[in-house]
């Protein structure tokens, strides 16, 4: 594990918009946390990853798995409602350092109440400074602040996010864990080795004169403005979670689940392309997309402006955007409260000539 702590002034990147008062921080510690606890959590999401991004043979693995999940349980409704729920309970890693197996995570997750499962499953919603109250009340019981925070999060994810009660979620997340076990222990051993790989790589680089730029690069586009509220950042290397970042707070720790490199995975035959490849023409393969690159082209943009501009949902706009950073087009910056994006024009370099010709007009 890398640790580093320094207490300079943070860099003030040419073009960023950066808050008066944020920018003297002191600069957080950066630790890597190679645990396939994490990891487990995110292959049993089913919306945390991308099948293309993963080998072969984990594809097969993954999809026979969630059919045989489904089956299981009879109903995948149920599943979809508490899989990205059963990701966050990845928070509980960051006070627990013994936990580090899946093995260790569902034995974790079994000594809690169901009560304690649901707010653990729901922490990062009781700690969201809009969401907060409504979710206590509804995590206590409140069918009417139940309803009302379904409407708001399906509004704001533009799909369907809490479709069963609140009060199944606890023990559907147990069945959904103790199943899914066995099943990921087959893959274990192999997954521990890629995400060992991948934090050693990055250990070697070392965050010590620039932690915030280490990040960055870590994640493939996630810039963190220093302020006082983060203390530490811990990044998780994550392989079923490729090619997406998870972010989430916990006190003064801001916990990144990133991707792992494509050199991370191993072996592959010579003639199949680097995920990363694939990643970037794909993002460029969609007119939205496109435009959102020349709306960066000529300045920083916050998701508002950008939804406003293309005359897009919200919740379409950060799937574009989600796709965008994912092949390393755009950088997302987190500054206090405010979130933006701008454009990585090195990347779009690499792109090609039509392209940086389109950005230029």
């Amino acid at each position: 594990m890398a640790t580093t702590r320094n207490t300079v002034s943070a860099p003030i990147r040419p073009g960023g918009l950066v808050r008066p008062g944020l920018a003297t921080a002191q600069l957080p510690t950066v630790e890597l946390d190679p645990r396939t606890a994490y990891d487990f959590l995110a292959s049993a999401c089913i919306d945390c990853g991308e099948l293309e991004d993963l080998l072969p043979e984990d594809r097969r693995w993954l999809d026979e798995s969630r059919l045989a999940l489904i089956a299981h349980l009879g109903s995948d409704t149920s599943i979809q409602t508490c899989a990205g729920f059963i990701a966050d309970l990845g928070r509980m890693l960051v006070g627990h350092p013994e936990i580090r197996s899946a093995a260790d995570m569902v034995a974790a997750t079994d000594r809690l109440s169901d009560q304690e499962l649901l707010e653990a499953m729901a922490g990062e919603l009781l700690q969201d400074q809009d969401l907060g109250g409504i979710t206590r009340r509804a995590v206590d019981g409140d069918l009417d602040a139940y309803a009302e925070l379904q409407a708001k999060l399906d509004s704001f994810k533009g799909h369907p996010v809490l479709s069963q009660p609140m009060t199944e979620m606890a023990p559907t997340a147990r069945a959904v864990l103790h199943f899914w076990l066995p099943r990921y222990q087959a893959v274990e051993d192999r997954v521990a080795r890629m995400l060992d790989k991948d934090a050693a790589a990055r250990a070697l680089e070392g965050a010590g004169r620039d932690p915030i730029g280490f990040v960055e690069r870590t994640t493939n586009g996630i810039r963190l403005v220093p302020e006082q509220r983060i203390r530490r950042i811990i990044l998780a290397p994550s392989y079923f979670g490729r090619p997406y970042n998870s972010l989430s707070r916990v006190g003064e720790v801001q916990l990144i689940c990133y991707p792992i490199a494509d050199t991370s995975l191993g072996a592959a035959d010579r003639i199949t392309p680097p995920a990363a490849t694939v990643r970037l023409y794909r993002a460029l393969g969609d007119s939205s997309r496109l435009r959102i690159l020349r709306l960066l082209a000529e300045r920083d943009r916050y998701l508002t402006e950008i939804a406003n501009e293309l005359e897009l949902s919200k919740p379409t706009i950060k799937h574009h955007l989600a796709l965008l950073r994912a092949a390393g087009l755009i950088t997302l910056i987190e500054q206090g409260n405010l979130t933006y994006y701008t454009l990585r024009r090195d990347r779009a370099d690499e792109a090609g000539v039509e392209l940086r010709a389109y950005l230029a007009h």
